[in-house]
Parts: structure tokens; C-alpha cells; sequence
């Protein structure tokens, strides 16, 4: 199933909205929701914090919520991960509220974490991460083969080290989301013309017969079903063989695809 995390609520395919009237909502896991005003439980939308949440991630066989600070709250046990020191040591900063982490993965038997806007950070476990070097506006991390891409604010940057980072032809632009599908690499930058694709993540191209409404700031409109690739803003499309069929037109602007959701909608 794929759902539509938007700022007003979570939307169906069919238009129906399942849940979250009036929340603008980022992320959605299980029976989480994470939004502008806080981390929410389904299926009685009870709030259950109430700082600004932007991410779920499933990690260490634990879910966390990354919360303003930056700080990765443990849903299941209540322990909070407070990285705001960093914050405070090397100058991170982000104009709408305090830094937060936007993304986490897993790349050479390390835990990644990246941060808007701040320094990426790596450690054997999300308990002690450090900083690295690579300091960006970072919106999303993704392994594919030996290197890690990064998406930000300027383009894509790869790494094979986590030492040495490089920017990949043909990304420049506010890029958002990263996702593999049908064979290839997907990304997006903030114009009408906004899918670039890769086979390698180093060299990018845009698909520029593809005009569709643009992203705005923190959406992340890509997503991949049943080896169909999907963009979403304020229509959802499919997109496939150089062109786009709408499969839902009209709803409020897209914070999110989410094609792995919640068995409570």
C-alpha cells in the first residue's frame, strides 16, 4: 500500500484521508506518526511528545523519532539520544527551530546519521556517534554499492570512506530523497523538471521530458512500488517509459511517500 504523508494529514490512493486531520506529517511507522506538532500513536492519534518530530527510523531493533535538538527518542523504551551538544560545540544550526537528524543508515558495519544542518555523523551504534568531517544541509542517506550517497541542499555528494566526499555530476540543486528502483537511482531537485536519475550515483541526469509541480522545502516526493516509480507534491503520479500517469490529483502538499505503512490504515 502507499500512503501520502502530507501537511494536512495521510491520504489513500484513493483520495480518502486515514488519518492525522490538521498535523503536518513527516513520517509514519507502524503505529507511529511523526509530525510538525509531535510523535503521535495509532490508532488513537494519542500525542505522546509533543517537540517537533521529521523521521522514524527502525534501527537496533528499536524505533526511533527524531526529534528537534538533535535528539533520536527510543519510542519503545522513552530513552532519548541527545546529540545537542554537537549542536551546540560546532555551530548547527537550522532556521525554522532547532537542528534534527533527517536520515540514519547502516554502511560499513557503521551507523550513519545525518543532520540538518550540521555534520554527518558515524558510530557502532546510535548510542556514540561522532561527528566527520562532511558538514551540509543533508536531507537523505543511501548505501549502493561501495559508496554512501548524500543528498543536500547543493546536490548529491558520494563517499567510499567517510573520509573523502565527492559531488556527483548533474545533481546541483535542492535534492531531496534517494531510492533505488527498476535498476536505477532516483533523486529529486526543486524545479519543474524535478526527477534525475543515475546508474552509478556519481554521474546524474535530469529527465527534463518529465514536467511535473515541483517539490517544496522538506518533501520528500519519491517513492518505489511494485517496481513502479512514484512522485508525489500536491498530485500523485506514476512514472513510467519517459512519461506520468496522475493516480491522485489534488491533495495538500506532499511531506512524504510512504510505501511501508502502518497496519492501523
Amino acid at each position: 500500500m502507499i500512503l501520502i504523508a502530507t501537511e494536512d494529514g495521510v491520504y489513500d490512493l484513493s483520495g480518502k484521508r486515514r488519518c492525522c486531520k490538521g498535523k503536518e506529517v513527516y513520517d509514519l511507522l507502524e503505529d507511529y506518526f511523526c509530525a510538525w506538532e509531535g510523535v503521535y500513536k495509532l490508532p488513537t492519534e494519542e500525542k505522546i511528545e509533543g517537540r517537533s518530530c521529521w523521521r522514524l527510523v527502525k534501527a537496533e531493533d528499536r524505533i526511533y523519532a527524531s526529534i528537534e535538538g538533535p535528539v533520536l527518542l527510543d519510542l519503545h523504551r522513552g530513552r532519548e539520544i541527545d546529540l545537542s551538544r554537537f549542536a551546540k560545540e560546532l555551530g548547527w544550526h537550522f532556521p525554522h527551530g532547532p537542528p534534527h537528524i533527517t536520515d540514519v543508515t547502516r554502511f560499513k558495519e557503521e551507523w550513519i546519521v545525518a543532520v540538518e544542518v550540521g555534520h554527518m555523523l558515524a558510530g557502532p551504534s546510535l548510542e556514540e556517534p561522532k561527528p566527520l568531517g562532511f558538514k551540509h544541509d543533508q536531507h537523505n542517506l543511501l548505501p549502493h554499492g561501495r559508496f554512501l550517497l548524500v543528498a543536500t541542499a547543493a546536490g548529491i555528494y558520494y563517499t567510499a570512506d567517510l573520509s573523502n566526499f565527492a559531488f556527483a555530476e548533474g545533481s546541483a540543486g535542492y535534492a531531496h530523497a534517494l531510492l533505488y528502483c527498476r535498476g536505477r537511482l532516483y533523486s529529486h531537485v526543486m524545479k519543474n523538471t524535478p526527477i534525475i536519475e543515475s546508474a552509478d550515483g556519481r554521474q546524474w541526469r535530469n529527465l527534463d521530458i518529465i514536467k511535473l509541480p515541483p517539490p517544496t522545502f522538506g518533501t520528500t516526493a519519491l517513492g518505489c512500488y511494485n517496481a513502479e516509480l512514484i512522485y508525489s507534491t500536491t498530485s500523485t503520479y506514476v512514472i513510467r517509459d519517459g512519461d506520468r500517469d496522475v493516480i491522485l490529483k489534488g491533495h495538500p502538499m506532499t511531506k512524504r511517500v510512504i510505501v511501508e505503512g502502518s497496519k492501523f490504515l
